[in-house]
């Protein structure tokens, strides 16, 4: 019975193992390229790069956040996000406000000023060219790849 279970058992192909090293070699550079643009921006802005995940996840068009989800969401510690959150706040970037459904928990919006931020956010990165080799349809391909790699529990 165990060599059956063993023969049906999947193998690592060394060319499996090469291919996954090699695109997380390229997303690395990618992503350095990608924080390039975003620091700049952020240093325009007086922001300093230790926030930059909390902001990402306070994406306009989005229902807030509480700062557990922020947590979540960036693998870290609630008490992480709640120091970003102070810090972003005096900066007059994020209010806290009452959850809508449950009034124990706060949650974490942007401003007017941190909804101009994430313009810049999008308009310097849009002009980066990061994306200049890629048409509609392949970045809509790309960020369904990206986002099946990000949750490979939910297909």
């Amino acid at each position: 019975m165990t060599a059956s279970r063993d023969a049906n058992a999947p193998t690592t192909r060394p060319a499996d193992v090469e291919r996954k090293a090699e695109i997380v070699r390229v997303l690395v550079e990618v992503g350095n390229a990608a924080d390039a643009v975003v620091a700049q921006v952020l240093g325009e802005f007086g922001v300093p790069a230790s926030v930059a995940g909390t902001l990402w996840a306070l994406a306009p068009g989005t229902e807030p956040p509480t700062m557990r989800e922020v947590a979540a969401r960036l693998r870290c510690d609630p008490s992480t996000v709640s120091l970003a959150a102070d810090k972003l706040q005096s900066m007059g970037l994020v209010f806290r406000q009452p959850h809508p459904a449950d009034g124990r928990k706060r949650t974490l919006a942007l401003t007017e000023h941190g909804h101009e931020l994430w313009e810049a956010l999008r308009t310097r990165l849009h002009a980066s060219g990061l994306f200049a080799g890629l048409d509609a349809q392949e970045q809509d391909t790309l960020l369904a790849l990206l986002t099946k790699m990000r949750n490979p529990q939910h297909p």
